[in-house]
């Protein structure tokens, strides 16, 4: 059994020292190097412990200490070196992450450190190959030996409560400025109960919650652009209070949209004029303790005179109702009252013509104008509607029977013939009432593929599941689930969150502007190179510019960043030349036998070996671009993308990787966003799929083959 961090310490002779840390040191260890490769080395040499086994027999595993001052637990970071020899010795010799956040185009490093803190429970076991891919870890992070990398994931832990996600956070960002990283990526898909927390944070302070240690903007989903990003958080960011509460005039929710929003700005000393100013000021109240929550109710409801105020109830009536009513307790009691429409012991509706609906979702719209405007339809509420009945003819000519999505597509091809068309209708053609039919979607449990059939139902029935389903899954309404404001802080800014940024009663304009924050998930922090020379030193960077041979075959890939090299005050181009070398060497698994012949500078220009670094009364250089030879240009390992020249190019605007599911058109081999095809992510792929460029040309050549016969 391998010996873990706790039996070793006791057990070894020297045990590593344990790392206290102070927040008002900036570092948490004294490390001489300005790189990364050099500083993660001198950290495990002289604070880890080495544990008595590896990971497939090429990744070291060590062991750090840290104790916090501010609560005086000691915790464990496991560090996991793992190494790039060749491509078949190697489990994941490339990196995905690289790829998919527009970093695969860097060469393939030979090493990379994995920095985990497993949950409280695993701090005893051994790691595993397979808690490289768990995603429950406290902290689990992957850096590249030439400091770019990736946080993976950030957790809190009921039974470690002496860390929450803001110390696990602010402990990783000291940690990554200690060993100087370079740039660090994250996929933000942080949440607080049902809201993403980049679209929360983003709306609230211009900035995603990982924006508090300097993450910016990277790359969004589906071809937005850091333009679009910027637009949608203003747009919603500068919604001013006193219009949302008119937009809300009239509508069902105007009460409680009312009552929230008045409480908060009761309770603020500042104006709330914005919907930033009021969430930030919400969120903050949820860090009150609950004396001081209690205490603002309190002096809120004596401002406002009203211990019994008179409210109007969601059907428009008046009641004497206290301040502390649910919203929903005429709804539950309505619910109960349809109690003998329910079969309670098999969980499925009947309606008054025994039709069985198992898991019916209600229909959003109840008319193909309602949802041509709701899902921004390009086509016509006729043509729509006109599909419609193509898709009931093909069900009626088959007696009704289940059909898969391909099939489907085929049989109405040839009386619809936009295919564009479709693929619309059959991604919502579920969402609306077709007389008394509604088409379902569903996935075939055994087969995985998207199918529909065609279901007789009834008003009533359909109310009653709608009812049913708000009683066991609450979480996917938008109602309120507390009963006073201030109370529980986060259900108030979950019904803001729901009924304004997920859907909003008078514009359209916000829920795509939320659509587009929720589709930016990529993030990065870039440390610059420091500007300050310590022990009389410089870091420079020299980046690596292929001959022209190789300029040739990778005319379209962008260069790999410089890599970055340590070197004394009065060093000359010759010494850079050397240490250039070496780092390269140390560094990249296609450099192990390449030879630095020229230093140039920016401009191409040649410099000369005996030119000092640091000319006197000149501009300290610190960018140069290196030639050489011996890059090994055969390796499958050169890039971290892969050698594979693939090419995106959806009708959305994307233009590489990003991250979600894709498909391959079968003529052209262009990828393609399913989503942008209207293929669900839990649908399978079509066994032959063409893009729209080549369907057309399919149909075309077809046409001239029928009209030449």
């Amino acid at each position: 059994m391998a010996i873990t961090v706790f039996d070793a310490f006791t057990k070894r002779q020297n045990p590593a020292k344990i790392i206290n840390i102070n927040d008002s040191a900036s570092s948490l260890v004294d490390l001489s190097s300005t790189t990364f490769r050099d500083n993660i080395r001198s950290l495990l040499r002289d604070y880890a412990v080495t544990e008595d086994y590896t990971l497939d027999g090429n990744s070291t595993v060590s062991c750090t200490l840290f104790a916090s001052e501010e609560t005086g637990v000691v915790f464990p970071l496991f560090t996991v070196e793992e190494q790039i020899s060749d491509a078949d010795s190697s489990p994941n010799p490339l990196c995905d992450v690289c790829r998919c956040v527009g970093w695969g185009h860097h060469y393939v490093t030979k090493r990379k450190y994995h920095l985990i803190i497993p949950t409280i429970d695993k701090w005893k076991e051994a790691l595993t190959r397979e808690s490289l891919k768990a995603n429950t870890h406290l902290m689990h992070g992957v850096i590249h030996c030439n400091g770019f990398g990736h946080l993976l994931c950030i957790n809190t832990d009921d039974a470690f409560h002496f860390f929450s996600g803001d110390q696990i956070m602010h402990f990783w960002d000291r940690l990554c400025s200690t060993l100087h990283t370079r740039k660090i990526s994250v996929d933000d898909i942080s949440r607080k109960g049902s809201m993403d927390l980049r679209l929360l944070h983003g709306v609230a302070y211009g900035r995603p919650w990982f924006g508090k240690w300097d993450y910016m903007f990277s790359h969004g989903s589906f071809g937005i652009r850091k333009e679009q990003y910027n637009r949608a958080i203003c747009i919603l960011s500068s919604m001013e209070v006193d219009n949302i509460k008119e937009d809300f005039s009239g509508t069902r929710k105007e009460r409680l949209i009312k009552m929230i929003i008045n409480f908060y700005i009761e309770s603020s000393q500042t104006p709330l004029a914005t919907l930033s100013e009021l969430l930030q000021f919400m969120l903050a109240f949820t860090s009150k303790a609950p004396i001081e929550r209690t205490t603002a109710m309190a002096l809120v409801a004596m401002s406002s005179h009203h211990v019994s105020n008179p409210i109007i109830e969601d059907d428009g009536d008046t009641s004497d109702s206290s301040f502390t009513s649910s919203p929903d307790d005429q709804e539950e009691s309505d619910d109960d009252d349809d109690g003998n429409d329910t079969d309670t012991d098999n969980n499925v509706l009947v309606d008054q013509d025994n039709t069985t609906m198992v898991g019916m979702v209600p229909p959003k719209y109840n008319s193909f104008d309602a949802m041509a405007k709701g899902e921004h339809s390009r086509w016509s509420a006729k043509r729509l509607s006109n599909a419609a009945q193509a898709v009931l003819k093909v069900f009626n000519d088959r007696n009704n029977s289940v059909i898969t999505r391909q099939v489907l597509r085929e049989a109405v091809r040839g009386s619809i013939g936009d295919t564009g068309l479709i693929d619309f209708l059959l991604k919502h053609i579920d969402k609306v009432l077709i007389g008394d039919q509604i088409v379902q979607r569903f996935t075939n449990p055994e087969s995985r593929m998207l199918q529909f059939s065609l279901r007789e139902i009834t008003p009533r029935a359909l109310e009653g599941e709608a009812k049913k389903r708000r009683k066991t899954n609450p979480q996917e309404t938008d109602e309120w689930r507390s009963t006073t404001p201030g109370l529980h802080p986060y259900e108030d800014i979950l019904y803001l969150y729901q009924n304004l940024l997920l859907t909003h009663p008078d514009s359209d304009v916000y829920s795509d502007a939320s659509e587009v924050i929720l589709n930016c998930k990529g993030f990065v922090k870039e440390w610059p190179l420091p500007s300050h020379q310590e022990q009389n030193t410089l870091t420079v960077s020299c980046q690596v510019l292929p001959n022209h041979e190789e300029l040739l075959r990778d005319f379209t890939r962008k260069l790999p960043p410089g890599e970055l090299v340590m070197v004394p005050q009065n060093a000359n181009i010759r010494e850079l030349k050397s240490s250039a070398e070496k780092a390269l060497r140390d560094t990249y698994f296609v450099m192990e036998n390449f030879e630095v012949s020229e230093i140039r500078n920016k401009d191409l220009e040649k410099i000369d070996e005996t030119t000092s670094l640091m000319p006197e009364g000149n501009k300290i250089m610190t960018e140069f671009l290196v030639t050489g030879f011996g890059l090994d240009t055969g390796t499958e390992l050169r890039y971290e993308g892969g050698f594979d020249d693939w090419t995106v190019e959806c009708r959305c605007g994307a233009r590489d990787d990003d991250g979600e599911r894709m498909v391959a058109c079968d003529a052209c081999k262009v990828w393609h966003h399913t989503k942008c095809h209207s293929i669900e992510d839990d649908e399978a792929v079509p066994q032959v799929f063409l893009c729209n460029t080549c369907f057309g040309v399919s149909v075309r050549s077809k046409k001239r083959n029928v009209a030449n016969r």
